[in-house]
């Protein structure tokens, strides 16, 4: 699954270490879109892992 976010590869590396998903996260680029510089990022693992991990995405980035 590539995923497109304004949130730092950085940042989505801690939160997949935080999560205990077990999934790779690889940076394939960036790209921008209405002046807003996004990171393409390819998610490879099995799909209930790809969901743990977007869940703590979506707590995280929400404040929760």
């Amino acid at each position: 699954m590539i995923i497109e976010t304004a949130v730092p590869f950085e940042e989505l590396e801690e939160i997949r270490r935080n999560s205990g998903a077990g999934i790779k996260l690889t940076l394939l680029g960036t790209i921008e879109r209405n002046g807003i510089t996004l990171n393409r990022v390819l998610l490879k693992g099995p799909p209930e892992e790809i969901e743990r991990f977007m869940e703590k995405l979506r707590l995280a980035r929400a404040g929760g």
